[in-house]
Formats: structure tokens, C-alpha cells, sequence
């Protein structure tokens, strides 16, 4: 395989791949496995009530991550882009304006979501049930905003900095955190809902000191900077970043759609049901997108560094990897799906049974879901996150919603569980055309906006 100067110590081969898809796939599992836990705890603990009030709040926190991810993965990609052409300067510029900006956009936003908070709690969908428990969760997210937008900065400007396992050490510390805070909080000291909230921000508070320390002592590249910022960069991460930040807004609207279509057959129970095949479904996602963020900062620093014949190398790894994973993976799906759900519900419940079937006919979206987040991370990484933008768009929300809105009018709550199926396989078909039309060799040109010294090859679009 050709290789590159990579990072200063290492060139790009399959070994240096695996370097950097493992820890990345492991982060994104990881934070899978700590929100299943909270999820477990509050279920077992608490109840299945408090388990579908974190859900009709969540989409207030999609958003919250939404803002951090916009500017994470797009001012990340951009940051490695800059490495990779040998602009330092330019890249901890990136980082730091990111920093800047997400943390003033989410804590505007927090402060709205407070002043407004009987109406955003309606709006959500928050029943006399879960109302009250809706409100004491929502209130502690609210407060560690600086944190939550932080964790996900760090981990990925760390991966992007050329340092894949510190990042996943910085997930990895505050999942524990998490975990054994929620046995504290939870079981042992029976705070409820509270303890929930706490442990969960605590452990942010966690992976945000491990990546401080990181910035401070052992960074190779990027550092922190308030010289020369300027906001035209801000906006190039800005709208670099769009996809994730699309996701995540889309989520947020379409988890409220879901709740409601779900409560109109189910009540109480139809939100649960929703609420444990959500978090079941990260374990799949996670695998996904862990996947395609370990690609990334290889896939733009080759592109930044003009070697169109490694991100062909890359992208023919991972066409392999979305041709194969996808079957084994609902293979799993299928099988597994009662023991999952037996985690959060009794076996024999209504809850139970509802989930079960629910997660066999979402998880049939698995199968195309992967290759469509996966090419949405790849225009990113070669900076038009505005296309990724519409893929994004596509899949979360454009096509979901009316599925959600049309299905169960035939179906029933079967309609529910298959839209996202036919949402993920409508996207496919756009993302198999835009991957045709924006290959990395038409892609690969001189690009002034990056930098007047940049020169990444004599080829245009």
C-alpha cells in the first residue's frame, strides 16, 4: 500500500488505520455502553416512568450535542486538513475558534430553554406522569452545558491531534465515572432521577479534566489560541460541521414525533418502548460512526496532504467493511433483541413484547444505515460538510418524518418501527449517487479558502 508522512512519526498503512479506527470504534461503543447503563439503573431503579421521562427530554440534549458536534466534527476534519498541509498555525487556529464559538451558542441556548421552560416541557411532549421527573432531569443537563459541549471537543480534536487512544482514554474515564456514580447515586443513596442527571454530567465533568490535562502537558500539535480568530474560520467549521449538527436537530424533532406517535397507541408503554430501542440501537450506530470518526482524520490529512491514492485506499477498506457489517450486524440484532430488552423491561410485559417486535423492524434500517452515515463523514473529512448536510437531512428527518407520519396510518405501530427502514433505504440510493458524483480524484484541487500556500492538486471538479 502507498504510503504518508503521517503526524510527524507515523505513515498510513493498514496497521496505522487500525490505530485509529480501534480506539475510535471503542469510544463510541463505550459511550454507547455508559448511556445503556444509566439506562438500565433508571429502568431497574427507578422505573419504566423515569426511563421514558430521559427520553421526552432528550431531544433538548440531541441539540445541546448537536451544537458541540457541528463544530467537533467539522472544525476537527478542517484541523486535520491544515496538518496534513503542514499549516499548524492554521489548525490550532481551527480548534480554538471551535472552542470559542460552541461554548457561547450552547450556553445562549441554555439559558433560552430555562426562561421558556413550561413550554419546552409541553412542547416535548412531557405527560402529568413524567412531567415533574421530565423537568429535574432536563434542569441538570441544562446546568453542565459547559461540560457537554467540552467532552465531545476534546475527544475529537484529541483523535484529530494524532492521538486516538488518549481520546478514547478521555471517553473511557468519564464513562467509569458514570457508571459507578449512577450505582452510587442510584442504588445505593436512592436519588432517583436526580442521581441520574448527576452522575451522567459528573462524569462529563470527568473526560473534560482528562482533556484539559491533555492540552496542557502532552499535546503534539493543537493548542489553545485567542490570537488572530477570525470568524470567517469559525463559519468554514461552522458549515463543515452541518451533517452532525443536522442529525442531531433532526433527532431532536423526529424523538419528539416518535413519543407522540408512540403515546397515541400505547400510552405510557409505547414511550418506553421507544425509549429502550433507542438506546438498544446506539450499540449498532455506535459501531458505524466509531468506524467512519476513525477513517476521518486519515481521510483529511491525506486529502490535505495531496495523496488521492491513500483516500482511495481508505474508501476501498471501508465499502468492504459496510458491504460485510451491516448483515452480521442485524443477524445480531434479530437474535438478541429479547435478551436487550430484558434489561430494561420484565419479560411478559407489555413493554416487553412492544420493544422486542420494535426492534426487529427497526433494526432493518441497520442494514443501509452504515454505508449512508458513512458517506456523510466522508465529505466532511474532505470539507463539504454541506453535502453531507443533505445526506444527513435525508435520512433523519426529509424522509423519516413523513414515514413516521404515514406508516402507522396503515400499519399501525408496526408503521412506526419501519420507518426509519424505509427512511435508511431511500437515503441509500441518494448516497450511492452522491458518492458516484463526488469521487476524491474530482474532488482533489487547489483550494483557496484552506490557505493561499495550500496546493493539493491540478485537478478541479
Amino acid at each position: 500500500m502507498d504510503t504518508v508522512h503521517f503526524y510527524g512519526k507515523q505513515e498510513i498503512s493498514f496497521h496505522s488505520i487500525l490505530k485509529f479506527v480501534i480506539p475510535a470504534c471503542l469510544t463510541s461503543l463505550f459511550n454507547t455502553f455508559y448511556t445503556i447503563t444509566d439506562g438500565i439503573f433508571v429502568s431497574a431503579c427507578v422505573g419504566t416512568d423515569a426511563l421514558a421521562a430521559i427520553n421526552t427530554v432528550y431531544p433538548v440534549v440531541n441539540i445541546l450535542t448537536g451544537i458541540a458536534l457541528i463544530f467537533a466534527t467539522g472544525g476537527s476534519a478542517i484541523a486535520a486538513f491544515y496538518i496534513g498541509a503542514g499549516e499548524n498555525k492554521q489548525a490550532s487556529q481551527a480548534f480554538s475558534v471551535s472552542v470559542v464559538l460552541s461554548v457561547l451558542a450552547g450556553g445562549i441556548f441554555s439559558v433560552l430553554v430555562l426562561f421558556w421552560m413550561p413550554f419546552v416541557l409541553w412542547l416535548l411532549g412531557a405527560t402529568p406522569v413524567i412531567e415533574n421527573d421530565c423537568g429535574i432531569y432536563l434542569i441538570i443537563w441544562l446546568a453542565g452545558t459547559p461540560v457537554v459541549i467540552a467532552k465531545e471537543l476534546f475527544t475529537y480534536f484529541i483523535r484529530a491531534d494524532g492521538s486516538p487512544v488518549y481520546s478514547f482514554f478521555t471517553a473511557f474515564s468519564g464513562g467509569v465515572t458514570n457508571i459507578i456514580l449512577d450505582y452510587v447515586l442510584i442504588v445505593r443513596l436512592r436519588m432517583g432521577i436526580w442521581g441520574a442527571g448527576l452522575a451522567t454530567v459528573l462524569g462529563l465533568v470527568m473526560s473534560c479534566l482528562i482533556g484539559i490535562c491533555y492540552f496542557v502537558k502532552y499535546k503534539k500539535v493543537l493548542y489553545f489560541t485567542t490570537h488572530n480568530l477570525r470568524l470567517s474560520q469559525g463559519w468554514r467549521c461552522f458549515m463543515n460541521g452541518t451533517s452532525e449538527f443536522i442529525d442531531q436537530m433532526s433527532v431532536a424533532v423526529t424523538t419528539i414525533a416518535f413519543n407522540w406517535m408512540a403515546w397515541s397507541f400505547a400510552g405510557e408503554d409505547g414511550i418506553a418502548a421507544v425509549s429502550i430501542i433507542m438506546y438498544l440501537q446506539f450499540v449498532i450506530i455506535g459501531i458505524y460512526f466509531g468506524y467512519a470518526m476513525g477513517i476521518s482524520p486519515l481521510s483529511g490529512y491525506s486529502f490535505g496532504n495531496g495523496k488521492v491514492e491513500i483516500c482511495q485506499k481508505l474508501e476501498m477498506y471501508s465499502r468492504r467493511f459496510y458491504t460485510i457489517a451491516p448483515g452480521l450486524l442485524y443477524g445480531l440484532t434479530f437474535i438478541s433483541a429479547p435478551s436487550g430488552v430484558s434489561f430494561f423491561a420484565a419479560k411478559g410485559s407489555v413493554v416487553y413484547h412492544l420493544a422486542v417486535y420494535g426492534m426487529r423492524v427497526y433494526g432493518l434500517g441497520f442494514l443501509c444505515s452504515g454505508f449512508n452515515i458513512y458517506t456523510a463523514i466522508r465529505l466532511t473529512a474532505y470539507g463539504r460538510g454541506q453535502f453531507a448536510g443533505i445526506i444527513t437531512f435525508m435520512r433523519s428527518f426529509l424522509l423519516l418524518l413523513p414515514a413516521l407520519l404515514l406508516l402507522p396510518e396503515v400499519w399501525g405501530i408496526t408503521g412506526i418501527w419501519l420507518s426509519v427502514p424505509v427512511a435508511e433505504i431511500l437515503t441509500f440510493l441518494i448516497s450511492v449517487y452522491i458518492t458516484m458524483i463526488f469521487r476524491v480524484s474530482r474532488l482533489c484541487r487547489s483550494d483557496s479558502g484552506m490557505s493561499g500556500k495550500l496546493q493539493i492538486c491540478n485537478k478541479n471538479i
